[in-house]
């Protein structure tokens, strides 16, 4: 498989180099009229050296990266009128490359504009414009850092698109566990009446081998009491370092026994396949796509080919559902199922975000029949797998139009631990066409179907090769000609039981595969 990812790795980390230095200039004081306490807590609250760093980061980035040319003058400019999110009374004009600031109409303070792309005088500016205004907004002296990142990043991204967004240090941490792991015991808890109850195990898990059960009241981790905490603290009190140890008092309500297991912390990430085997057919659920989502399906396919052999008759591949994960992981997933040729392509203004995707030669299930279930909600990584393999003729796909999210993501790690998500590139499927905006369109169409199963629907073909030529030659900038193409099948958010069983059949009866193969020609179920 070709990607070249290894320079994007340097790259990320040159650009988070070039912006440790910013703000270091001398710290004007702003408050000639206030006491020194006043002062003091706002420097205690607002760190200049973090808080422009922070600022600074996120703005470079973001100019550098973003999918639509935009300057660090427009990102700071909205990020400072983002501060009236925090006080409405906080005012910001444009005036003869100046800004003036003002609070409930009151002219506060007036800046002259940095460089178009001077991320670092811009931050300082942001900083400035927040201690001036510290006085007169009760509001704002109120709030902390991670506040004012929250309202500047948030008003700064507004212009680009809705998959651009800011996380500050807790959600950011979320979002690294879900895609990356982390050092834990695997289990899921809940609290009831103050109590911390433990709602899922995972089998062979460290808390299941240390003999921690669903249903168990947990009472202490390493000797401290757990019981009226947030399950936030909680979690954090489980998780730490791989290979440490910690020690869980537990109670089983149905013994009334307490008693205290040792448990070891491994790397715990989040399960994102689930497989069952059925009358020859695997089904693939997929709610997903993390570090370990295709390794864990290559797993489960391979073992089911060698011990049903030639019983093993296909794969219907559930994506429904699925709001998208890690590129690379969806680019591996499609690359179990082909043997050799075009996965994706993706094309960006920055040179690191145009990349080619090519399969290696080996199909893991050997040319099997494979149909995908999509639905309104499968997006992105999930579009990807889908595209790739009804492009090059590998699966038939089944279910409504999916969710039409065409573009890339890049994660920028910043000093406070915080995140931003950029939009930098859009997503290219093997014929041509970008999905953004459109989605992947199903061979066979259940949307808005009703009933649960195949009796009284009927496979009719219709104009379909028209429509699938149509559908992927539409031009990206045409909004209303890609809209009405999407109402033809149109997402639909319900899983449907009936997909399946469409499925079914059409692994099992060889002539109704073949026939939605050519993808040319779109199916409808009548209703």
């Amino acid at each position: 498989m070709n990607m070249k990812h290894a320079g994007l790795s340097v790259a990320m980390t040159l650009l988070g180099l070039l912006v440790l230095g910013a703000c270091a200039g001398p710290q004007t004081a702003f408050y000639q009229n206030n006491d020194d306490k006043t002062l003091e807590d706002m420097r205690v609250k607002l760190p200049r050296d973090e808080v422009c760093s922070v600022l600074a980061s996120g703005f470079y980035n973001i100019s550098e990266r973003a999918l639509s040319v935009i300057d660090v003058r427009a990102l700071g400019l909205e990020g400072l009128r983002g501060l009236a999110t925090i006080d409405p009374e906080i005012g910001i004009v444009e005036n003869n490359a100046t800004i003036e600031v003002t609070y409930s109409d009151k002219l506060v303070k007036t800046v002259v504009e940095p460089m178009a792309h001077d991320s670092e005088s811009w931050s300082d500016v942001v900083y400035e414009v927040v201690t001036a205004l510290w006085p007169y907004s009760s509001d704002l002296a109120a709030t902390n850092a991670e506040r004012i990142y929250e309202a500047v990043f948030d008003a700064a991204l507004a212009n680009l698109d809705i998959f651009s967004r800011y996380a500050g240090k807790l959600e950011a941490e979320s979002h690294r566990d879900r895609r990356e792991g982390y050092g834990g015991v695997d289990l899921t808890l809940s609290k009831i009446d103050e109590r911390i109850f433990v709602q899922r195990v995972g089998l062979d898990g460290p808390a299941y081998q240390g003999g921690v059960r669903k249903g168990d009241m947990l009472i202490s981790v390493d000797g401290e009491a757990v019981i009226g905490k947030n399950l936030h603290d909680v979690y954090e009190m489980m998780r730490g370092k791989i290979q440490t140890e910690m020690v869980v008092e537990v109670e089983r309500p149905k013994t009334g026994v307490t008693q205290k297991l040792f448990l070891w912390r491994e790397l715990v990430i989040p399960q994102t396949v689930w497989t069952s085997y059925d009358d020859g057919i695997l089904s693939v659920r997929i709610s997903s796509f993390n570090e370990r989502t295709a390794s864990h399906l290559s797993q489960d396919m391979q073992e089911i080919a060698l011990l049903h052999g030639q019983r093993f008759k296909g794969v219907i591949l559930d994506l429904r559902g699925n709001p998208g994960g890690l590129l690379k992981k969806a680019v591996q997933v499609a690359d179990l199922f082909l043997a050799g040729g075009r996965i994706i392509s993706t094309s960006g203004r920055h040179p690191d975000s145009v990349e080619i995707y090519e399969a290696d030669p080996i199909d893991v299930v050997q040319g099997r029949p494979v149909v995908i279930l999509l639905d309104g909600k499968s997006a992105s990584a999930s579009e990807i797998v889908a595209a790739a393999l009804q492009d090059r003729g590998r699966a038939v796909v089944v279910g409504s139009s999916s969710f039409g999210k065409g573009t890339v993501q890049t994660v920028q790690h910043l000093p406070n631990d915080g995140e931003l998500t950029v939009t930098w590139s859009r997503l290219i499927a093997p014929s041509g066409y970008a999905f953004h905006g459109l989605g992947v369109r199903p061979s066979v169409c259940t949307s808005g179907v009703k009933g649960q199963g195949m009796h009284g629907a009927a496979l009719s073909e219709g104009d379909g090769k028209d429509l699938m030529r149509n559908w992927r030659s539409v031009a990206i900038e045409d909004r209303s000609g890609r809209k009405n193409l999407r109402q033809t099948c149109p997402p639909d958010r319900t899983k449907r039981g009936i997909d399946k069983e469409i499925a079914r059949n059409i692994i099992l009866d060889h002539s109704l595969y073949k026939r939605f193969m050519g993808f040319t020609t779109i199916a409808t179920v009548a209703q």
